[in-house]
């Protein structure tokens, strides 16, 4: 029964690691692994597709529509199968051939990013049709999400596991920094089909990615995934969540973070369209600040984990993202909104990639599909949830009402760390 971390922490809560690790020789460790290296370039290209496809979907809604309710469900759609779904990705993570089952999902995204270009080129694409494709290409994210972290973790060794999820928040935030902007600026210049298009052939880069990665780094199935063999494992994942208060307790705080925190972004695009008077463009800006803020933070979590007790730079972060997000609502200088999202996600970053790093060093081998699991479908549907009502509210009250008490509800999670800390020691078990 040995403690969740590799690592110790000292009384005062504070992360350490080797001494002899450097900033960025710990930072980018996994790098120096061909395997790791070629997945996470690819996976940056397939991240950059998304994040267009992602402003190419809000902006387009934007034109089809008036209604803030409408505009906020797209990120609900394209969240919502997270929470559906996501329990059952991490179980077949754990029962099944890793490859086989990203590759599957990465072939149903592509068909579904390619039927919404078909769609859009021919002008069948309204409302509705729009929130159902982006629900269907949820469910292979779904899917996907769970078997991909797990899958780089597998080409790592355990004292690089906060290494590999700080880089793979990177890979994302990087190309968040950029799709965007260059996806409102496609928009702009060809359309919206066509960036669903392009969206459709970058999963041919992790399809690649993940050919290349030997046969003996990836797990082999445990057997047939059969009705019984899931429930069975499903039955196994609640209890080890049932059995550790420390996971439980960060799911909380995710939750409660997303659900508050969520709705800036899912209401961005009727801040750019009526408090700041940008087009598709100026929407991809304001989404790309928030990436490069992101990619930033992401860079500096490993020294900051070493220099700081987590809880004080969880809770500090917490309370700068959520000022953010009051000023995003209340903005009306494309300056001032911009920097508030790039304060955001630098703040955004280092919360949610803290809480992630927790709950995956506190999950042995065999039950750590199911965890990220958890946490993932904890995460988007939140976010999927936090959306919805953002949207709702924003509906009745407007956007200046409903994206600033987004923001204050958000600091009220500063209250949830002392309840439930991410740096108490328990025990993981043995596999059953």
């Amino acid at each position: 029964m040995g403690g969740c971390l590799p690592y110790h922490y000292e009384a005062s809560g504070t992360f350490h690691l080797p001494m002899s690790d450097k900033l960025f020789g710990s930072g980018i460790a996994p790098l120096r692994q061909p395997e790791f290296r070629d997945l996470w370039i690819a996976n940056f290209l397939s991240n950059l597709g998304t994040l267009m496809h992602a402003a190419a979907a809000a902006w387009l809604m934007t034109t089809l529509t008036t209604s803030p309710l409408l505009i906020g469900l797209v990120q609900t759609a394209a969240s919502l199968p997270a929470f559906l779904l996501g329990l059952a990705g991490g179980v077949l993570t754990d029962l099944v051939n890793r490859r086989r089952l990203l590759v599957g999902a990465q072939l149903w995204m592509m068909t579904m990013a390619g039927l919404m270009a078909v769609m859009t080129w021919n002008g069948h694409l309204r409302p509705i049709q729009l929130l159902v494709l982006l629900f269907l290409l949820g469910m292979g994210s779904a899917i996907h999400l769970p078997g991909w972290q797990t899958l780089l973790q597998d080409l790592v060794t355990r004292d690089k596991v906060a290494a590999a999820v700080s880089l793979n928040s990177i890979s994302f935030n990087l190309a968040r920094s950029i799709g965007p902007a260059l996806g409102g600026f496609l928009v702009g210049a060809l359309g919206a089909a066509w960036v669903f298009a392009i969206n459709a052939f970058s999963f041919l880069a992790v399809l690649a990615g993940l050919w290349r990665v030997p046969s003996h780094l990836v797990p082999q199935s445990k057997g047939k995934a059969t009705p019984r063999v899931v429930l069975h494992s499903l039955e196994e994942g609640w209890k080890f969540l049932k059995e550790t208060p420390l996971i439980r307790g960060i799911l909380l705080r995710t939750c409660f973070f997303m659900l508050t925190g969520s709705g800036v972004l899912a209401l961005l695009p009727v801040v750019a369209r009526d408090h700041l008077g940008t087009g598709a463009t100026g929407y991809g800006i304001l989404l790309s600040a928030f990436g490069v803020g992101s990619v930033l933070g992401a860079i500096f979590i490993p020294v900051m984990r070493r220099r700081f007790p987590i809880d004080t730079m969880v809770g500090v972060c917490l309370g700068i993202f959520s000022a953010c997000v009051v000023v995003v609502g209340l903005g009306r200088s494309p300056t001032l909104v911009a920097m508030a999202m790039f304060g955001g996600g630098l703040c955004w970053i280092v919360v949610a990639v803290n809480h992630n790093v927790s709950v995956q060093l506190c999950s042995p081998d065999w039950v750590r599909g199911r965890t990220i699991s958890f946490y993932l479908m904890t995460f988007q549907g939140s976010l999927a949830i936090g959306s919805w009502i953002a949207g709702w509210v924003a509906d009745r009250m407007g956007i200046g009402f409903a994206i600033p008490l987004c923001g204050i509800l958000c600091a009220c999670g500063i209250f949830l760390i002392p309840w439930f800390p991410l740096t108490k020691r328990v025990p993981v078990g043995a596999a059953p």
